[in-house]
């Protein structure tokens, strides 16, 4: 597994790459022995070290998770590996056991990519970022924004919408830090939408009302 080690606001030393290197590897391994890649970033700021780690375990399957500490980088470090390491535990035996049907062709052919636009919350700075990042995607940061009365659009992305089988959509959500994942439902084709809820149970919305049990 090829691993990514990057700092945000900080240099990482031999020491954490090490420590990175071989927490992400054992947590994996023990668990999921064909992932792909996986990238480690620590940052530091004002309140802190977090450090976030992201493992393609399959082309369609990441596993997310975050830690933080007030002090200590490699605690931090510890914190995410632990995380991924229980999602990891608790999904185990559906990763090995699911059944996919799916031919990548099939998957390739049904996906759609759809336009992303990220907007300024109420909440947020009234500068906007001087830079946005996103993988595969590119951005286009709008400036213009101070001079008129819309609600200023700070980046323009893409967002793939994947052919999935509703147990594959929450597992792929359970696994990741995203709060929500659309999806092509593949029993119809039509679009799904699973969502964590603030009980931290998994809702699912099928416009078609094909529901089942998840």
């Amino acid at each position: 597994m090829d691993i990514k080690i990057s700092g945000k606001n900080i240099e990482t030393g031999a020491a954490f790459q090490r420590h990175a290197e071989d927490g992400l590897q054992d947590v994996v391994n023990k668990y999921f022995a064909d992932a792909i890649a996986a990238a480690v970033t620590l940052e530091k700021t004002l309140a802190g070290f977090t450090v976030k780690t992201k493992v393609n375990l399959t082309k369609r399957i990441d596993l997310e998770s975050t830690g933080h500490d007030t002090r200590d980088a490699h605690i931090a470090l510890d914190a995410a590996l632990s995380h991924a390491e229980k999602r990891l535990r608790r999904h185990k035996r559906r990763l090995k056991s699911h059944r996919n049907n799916l031919t990548e062709q099939e998957v390739a052919e049904q996906t759609i990519t759809a336009s992303l636009s990220i907007y300024e919350s109420a909440a947020s700075n009234t500068e906007p970022p001087l830079s946005t990042e996103t993988p595969n995607s590119n951005t286009d940061i709008d400036t213009s924004y101070k001079d008129s009365d819309a609600l200023p659009i700070i980046a323009q992305l893409s967002y793939e919408v994947e052919l999935l089988t509703v147990e594959q959509a929450v597992m792929q959500l359970e696994l990741s830090d995203e709060p929500c994942l659309m999806f092509r439902n593949a029993s119809h084709l039509g679009l799904n939408l699973v969502y964590k809820r603030n009980d931290n149970m998994i809702a699912w919305v099928d416009p078609r009302g094909n529901r089942g049990d998840i």
